[in-house]
């Protein structure tokens, strides 16, 4: 019976497997005539990062699952079920979740596809390394991302090109973290540092030392994590981006019309004819200038730390909304619900059109939190550097300067536990709709803890995304006995 089945599974990891059953075989083009020269190898470590586009990966429903999986965010209409901690994802909301971890695959095929063929192509040696160790990266992060929300799933590190190629079993978290980590220290000291403006999208050493600085975190290799973040702070080219009013983030940061800004580290870029869908699920139809034909598919929780959010912190009024300003200048209250996520505006956007938002992935400010975690967690006390690196975010967010003192600075003397308490708030407040907020409740263990602070009832079956069925009854190297718990 399973092999019945076994076609979406081999189309998932053949790049070329789309439309094959109505496309005409001529036009295919085969192995034989590609991977020739560097411009092939080009088109080919393009393709993987165009495994980064607007469908389930990363948006829009793998980032509608991360989100209103957090504790700020409930999930409207089909995507209730998502902020339901009490049972399994639906039928519907699992199927979401399988197109992420597929798409994600596909990704983790496509630098594959790079990794075999490319080392053949006579080409200059120098362009090569580089091409290969951006591969290297983006099958890194593709795999943080299984493991972060799937746990242990199967390693492919070859081209998908035979169907003895299928069975692939369970790994451990651990066995992934480390190829992750492999694929990180081989890919660091070929990746340029830096790129001109027009490809900021692709990964450069920085990008992938936040990666690897993100990898010792989830690990609790705090003095590693620490260690490379430190190196990003002082060696890197980044700066602050100076905040002087809350609309400074649109302006400077995250609007449509940024292409990056002094402390992008790595993020995935939009355009008009590679636009995105984030506004939509976040505005009201005719929402002012945050993007028309919007059905505001995810809605603060204000019983979170959303509803004692200190107003005097230009990201709580850059974030939320409860009004918006007609042409006349009248103001128009939101109905219910209310107040609406403001973040990722494009009032340029035609109706129905995608939005050009870049998708931060790493910023300087998360160096700065995760040095500062880190660093305290590896001698298990609050050393004057954490606190300080803590207090440069913070102080940013109130329009101070971020490297001098200021009067919103955290004391120096804060016991351990309450530091992290405060260091994992402030992660919230800087990374709304950035994709952490779930994962930074998982790894501390305090998912089920802050969920039912906001009046929900929590079961254990939330901690992981279902594995898709097709990925158990295909693989022979695994069984039902793999699934992860509840599904």
């Amino acid at each position: 019976m399973k092999k019945l089945f076994i076609l979406p599974l081999i189309c998932i990891l053949l790049t070329n497997c789309i439309g094959i059953l109505d496309e005409d075989p001529k036009s295919f083009i085969s192995k034989s005539n590609f991977y020739r020269n560097e411009s092939d190898a080009f088109a080919a470590l393009f393709g993987t990062y165009g495994t980064l586009g607007n469908s389930s990966f990363p948006t829009i429903w793998f980032m509608a699952l991360l989100e209103c999986r957090a504790d700020h965010a409930n999930g409207r209409g089909s995507q209730v079920p998502i902020s339901n901690y009490s049972q399994p994802l639906d039928a519907s909301n699992q199927v979401r979740a399988w197109n992420s971890y597929n798409e994600i695959y596909q990704g983790i095929n496509r630098a594959n596809a790079v990794l075999d063929n490319v080392p053949g192509i006579e080409m200059n040696e120098e362009t090569k390394k580089i091409i290969l160790a951006e591969a290297k990266f983006l099958r890194a992060f593709f795999y943080s991302n299984l493991v972060k929300y799937w746990g242990g799933v199967p390693l492919r590190d070859k081209e998908f090109t035979d169907f003895a190629q299928i069975a692939a079993p369970r790994e451990s978290k651990q066995v992934v973290w480390d190829f992750i980590i492999n694929d990180l220290t081989d890919a660091i000291p070929n990746l340029e540092s830096s790129f001109p403006l027009g490809q900021t999208g692709r990964a450069t050493s920085w990008s992938a030392k936040m990666l690897l600085a993100d990898s010792y975190l989830n690990l609790e290799n705090w003095q590693e994590a620490a260690n490379i973040a430190e190196d990003v702070i002082s060696n890197g080219p980044y700066t602050f981006v100076e905040i002087n009013e809350p609309n400074d983030y649109n302006r400077k940061i995250y609007g449509a019309d940024v292409i990056s800004n002094s402390e992008n580290i790595w993020s995935i870029q939009h355009s008009a004819t590679n636009g995105n869908s984030i506004a939509q699920f976040l505005h009201r139809t005719q929402s002012g200038g945050y993007g028309i034909g919007g059905v505001f598919a995810w809605v603060p929780v204000m019983s979170s730390y959303l509803g004692t959010w200190d107003k005097n912190d230009f990201r709580q009024d850059y974030n939320t909304y409860t009004f918006t300003t007609a042409p006349s200048g009248q103001i128009i209250p939101l109905p219910s619900p209310s107040p609406l996520f403001k973040k990722y505006q494009d009032g340029t956007a035609a109706s129905g059109a995608a939005h050009r938002n870049n998708i931060p992935v790493y910023r300087l400010p998360e160096a700065y939190l995760i040095y500062a975690e880190a660093s305290a967690r590896a001698t298990n006390s609050v050393n004057a550097l954490s606190v300080e690196r803590l207090n440069a975010v913070r102080r940013r967010a109130y329009g101070f300067d971020p490297l001098s003192p200021s009067s919103v600075d955290f004391p120096s003397d804060l016991p351990l536990n309450q530091f992290i308490d405060l260091l994992i708030q402030e992660r919230a407040y800087e990374f709304i709709l950035e994709m952490k907020r779930w994962n930074d409740l998982l790894r501390t263990g305090k998912a089920k803890e802050v969920i039912e602070a906001t009046g929900k009832v929590w079961s254990d079956v939330s901690y992981l995304f279902p594995l898709p069925v097709d990925e158990i009854n295909n693989n022979p190297g695994m069984t039902e006995a793999d699934q992860n718990p509840g599904y």
